[in-house]
């Protein structure tokens, strides 16, 4: 077997991500249609989804989010040590941002003090993939998207999670079809 020289091998690496990112299934940079603020999916970007409000543009990205002074272009205090995070949204009053995990969990953080002040718990057995929350036009409810695989019926069960803010109980959560999930891929 021949060894593959270096620049060789990452011109390789190079072209399969490149035909990755070409691939029909891969993501695609677009915006959520739902939510109060504008709210970007980028999988190539600085951070995988990027939240601009009238003050602040927030990228989460992964175990960190990052804060911009929209006025002042300055960058603010990061918040890391989160375990995977995809996607957020921010309430219409601008006091608090909510983070969801890949699994079981999702984060709120003060705006004002840029600190997790809560961590939640989704409902026992279910768990968030691919999609993303929600605050409604009010900020008095989040919409959490989640599911969980039932191993009678054989196959995924969706529910859409609706949480008070005052202090993130859930107050309903309903049975939906997977079409009714939002998802924050594009495919």
């Amino acid at each position: 077997m021949e060894m593959m020289s270096g620049e060789d091998f990452l011109l390789g690496l190079m072209k399969l991500h490149k035909q990755a990112k070409e691939a029909p299934w891969a993501v695609k940079e677009h915006d959520l249609p739902k939510g109060h603020w504008r709210r970007v999916i980028d999988p190539d970007g600085e951070a995988f989804c990027v939240i601009i409000t009238d003050n602040y543009v927030i990228g989460v990205k992964t175990g960190r989010v990052i804060f911009l002074d929209k006025k002042t272009k300055k960058r603010l205090n990061p918040i890391m040590g989160f375990h995977y995070l995809v996607t957020g949204d921010v309430k219409p009053d601008e006091s608090e941002l909510a983070v969801l995990e890949q699994g079981k969990h999702f984060h709120v953080i003060s705006l004002k003090t840029f600190e997790v002040i809560r961590k939640v718990s989704l409902p026992r057995t279910f768990y968030s993939s691919d999609s993303y929350c929600t605050y409604s036009e009010d900020g008095k409810t989040l919409t959490v998207p989640v599911m969980k695989y039932d191993n009678n019926k054989r196959e995924y069960v969706h529910m859409m999670c609706e949480y008070e803010t005052e202090n993130y109980t859930l107050i309903s959560r309903k049975e939906v079809s997977r079409q009714e999930m939002d998802w924050w891929s594009n495919s």
